[in-house]
């Protein structure tokens, strides 16, 4: 593949090395593809098959990928849909069903600064993958050279330190999340500025509602930094990706913060501003074990200049992140997929309904975390500003936390989870008050309390 439409675009220049060369071809899925439709005899694909009835008594004539008998005993979907390699990208169902829900989303009123959006004709289909984790992965190693920077708040994912440093060699450039309990503008752009004198392509990764602290931006704070964004490409005439990790979308809890992806409102701000959603099942759909999400890449107006261009510039990209999923883990997990298209083929309202009974328990429990932190409030301890997702985070002064965490741990049998990083100036605990019981929640900050004081 010539990529002849992504190259007219800021996107093919904004590639790594590696994004730059890395292509599916017309591999072992190809081939199999083809010989299901014009072949007599398929000796394509590496699967064992034929007709089931050479396994199961009483089976159908008709040749499918062979499985234990025993999987019936535990699945009432045909092993049929299931046993059988998923295509690279993921199943065509799934991946049409993900693409109409993130365009469902966009259109709900959420607070957003430009109300509802309407995004079916400006993003790519979603290429399916084994979950954030390696949508992260899969576009930073897209987007960056090893020795490059990635712009990124102090507070993050304790994971993107393995997979942006030990797996993909970047540097990750941070910057303080809060500046007087706000969303640090100021140094997200200063830190933008001072990698933009190194680098010729910048790369931002936000993550709302965020891991660790919970914050959630207000729609304000969205607007300022979309038009920053925005200034910033127009006045460096750089391209700036970034990467929406939405893996919390939809987790607020407060009317004073913005309930959708700011991916939304990246979109058609600017040319060289290109936002690509990361998002996927495990927190969305309550299925964390399914290791399911989506790549999506917003397209600007300016890059589809003819009828027909649309298709194609679809198709070369989605053809890049698949020689990215092709040469990492192959495919992802078909079963998980075809229960997803089952959940969703009927319309979302009913998922919506669903996810409503859970997100309210979490707000309930988010209410009562903030209540129970005011009550039992300590001149060691601060809270970072907070709003949705599944946790808080407790600044400690005084007191290195991890070794705080243990004594909470053994004398009061609280379980949370420290962050110490001197160099990010980061102290404190993250309390997932997603897995407490609301009756449990004051009983635990009254002993972090007395934690704390026992370090008087």
């Amino acid at each position: 593949m010539e990529f002849e439409m992504l190259k007219k675009t800021p996107i093919f220049e904004s590639l790594s090395s590696v994004g730059k060369r890395i292509f599916q071809p017309n591999g072992i899925f190809y081939w199999t593809g083809r010989a299901k439709n014009e072949a007599e005899i398929n000796a394509t694909i590496g699967t064992a098959v034929g007709p089931e009835l050479d396994i199961i008594p009483n089976g159908r004539k008709k040749a499918l990928p062979y499985y234990l008998p025993e999987l019936k005993n535990f699945i009432n979907i045909d092993p049929e849909r299931l046993t059988s390699y998923a295509p690279i990208a993921g199943i065509p169902p799934f991946r049409e069903l993900w693409k109409k829900w993130i365009i469902f989303k966009g259109k709900q009123e959420a607070n957003m600064p430009s109300g509802p959006i309407d995004a079916s004709s400006n993003i790519t289909t979603p290429v399916v993958c084994n979950g954030i984790t390696n949508a992260i992965y899969i576009t930073s190693r897209m987007f960056l050279e090893p020795g490059e920077s990635i712009i990124c708040p102090n507070k993050r994912w304790g994971n993107y330190n393995s997979v942006l440093t030990m797996q993909n060699e970047l540097k990750i450039e941070s910057f303080q999340f809060f500046k007087n309990a706000q969303f640090n503008l100021e140094g997200m752009m200063n830190t933008l500025n001072n990698v933009s004198k190194i680098q010729n392509r910048m790369v931002l990764i936000l993550n709302f509602p965020n891991n660790p602290t919970g914050y959630c931006p207000t729609p304000d704070e969205i607007q300022a930094i979309v038009k920053a964004l925005t200034q910033f490409c127009q006045t460096h005439q750089k391209t700036i990706v970034v990467l929406c990790d939405d893996a919390y979308e939809g987790y607020t809890f407060s009317e004073k913060v913005a309930g959708n992806s700011i991916f939304y409102e990246l979109l058609n701000q600017h040319e060289l501003l290109i936002p690509l959603k990361l998002d996927g099942t495990s927190k969305e759909m309550l299925m964390y074990g399914g290791r399911i999400a989506g790549i999506t890449l917003g397209i600007h107006p300016s890059w589809i200049k003819e009828e027909g261009d649309f298709d194609q510039f679809n198709t070369e990209w989605i053809n890049k992140v698949q020689g990215m999923v092709r040469s990492t883990i192959s495919n992802s997990n078909h079963f998980c997929q075809e229960i997803l298209v089952d959940m969703m083929k009927d319309g979302f309202e009913g998922i919506v309904s669903s996810r409503k009974k859970v997100i309210d328990i979490l707000d309930e429990r988010y209410k009562g975390t903030v209540a129970s932190f005011e009550k039992y409030n300590h001149t060691k301890m601060t809270m970072d500003p907070a709003g949705g997702g599944f946790f808080v985070f407790l600044n400690i002064e005084g007191i290195p936390a991890d070794k705080f965490a243990d004594h909470l741990l053994v004398k009061y049998k609280v379980g949370t989870f420290p962050i110490v990083n001197p160099k990010e100036k980061i102290n404190g605990i993250r309390v997932a008050f997603c897995s407490i019981p609301i009756d449990q929640i004051d009983d635990c900050f009254h002993k972090i309390q007395l934690a704390l004081i026992d370090f008087n």
